[in-house]
């Protein structure tokens, strides 16, 4: 028995590991731990025309009880599009902007049959706004060599358009994925999201359903000291489907103007 208290204890001391590209899981900073993280995510691909898009995170993790963390994020993001045919100047445009997040989790999965914590992120940038809201879930099998997510996000958004009034856009998103330990300092992953965009908003209105569309790929990560790397890719599977039936908006069962391809790398570290 006091083994076994032991054994749940280190686990929890591993509380920060994100073994996920894309997904959370309920595992958080333990009561005044910290952390700082930098993330960056490269996409590209839209039907029709060249695009690219890196966002950088650069996040500051506190523990302010062992089962609430608080977050602060420094944003950037920087896009560029280029029509094939006819053609046409490369668009570039840059948002800077900031974050906060809120983790509570309401369960331990390394205590509780069900890691089940709840997610909120305000964000603010140049002309933009959004407020996402998470229900995380974590399973964990075989000793906790195996560990299970599934994440299910609704976020609304605002962004500023030429006259200076605010657009409103919302998306309802599911990640989910199941990673293995292949050793105590590397473990590798399968993700798969489904992420669905209105027209309007779904946390304060009444949305209009405008398009679907689906990710998968691999993650790997290495647990070392003092730091901890992720890096996870994914391709949009061809089972999109746009409900408003406007044209050009399916190529071949992908969104047009959703990416292709992304990749994402983040380092952490605890100080």
């Amino acid at each position: 028995m006091a083994f076994s208290a032991f054994a749940l204890f280190a686990n929890g001391a591993k509380a920060d590991d994100q073994p996920f590209a894309m997904a959370n899981t309920t595992d958080i900073e333990a009561q005044g731990e910290k952390e700082i993280e930098q993330e960056i995510t490269w996409s590209l691909g839209h039907a029709h025309e060249a695009f690219q898009e890196i966002e950088s995170r650069t996040e500051f993790e506190y523990g302010i009880t062992d089962d609430f963390q608080g977050s602060f994020y420094v944003n950037y993001d920087w896009s560029r599009t280029h029509a094939h045919a006819p053609p046409a100047p490369a668009e570039t445009s840059s948002l800077p902007g900031v974050s906060g997040e809120f983790i509570y989790r309401l369960t331990n999965v390394y205590f509780d049959p069900l890691g089940l914590a709840l997610y909120m992120e305000p964000s603010v940038g140049n002309g933009t706004r959004s407020f996402e809201i998470k229900a995380l879930l974590q399973k964990n099998f075989l000793d906790d060599e195996i560990r299970v997510a599934l994440n299910i996000n609704a976020e609304d958004r605002w962004v500023k358009n030429g006259l200076g009034h605010y657009g409103q856009t919302s998306a309802l998103e599911f990640f989910g994925g199941v990673a293995y330990n292949l050793t105590p300092d590397w473990s590798i992953a399968a993700e798969f999201d489904n992420e669905r965009s209105f027209d309007g908003l779904i946390l304060g209105g009444s949305p209009t359903y405008a398009q679907n569309a689906y990710f998968a790929g691999p993650t790997i990560q290495y647990v070392g000291h003092p730091f901890r790397v992720t890096l996870g890719a994914q391709a949009q599977l061809p089972w999109a489907s746009d409900p408003t039936h406007m044209p050009g908006a399916l190529d071949h069962g992908y969104l047009s103007g959703v990416e292709r391809f992304r990749v994402r790398l983040r380092i952490a570290s605890d100080f």
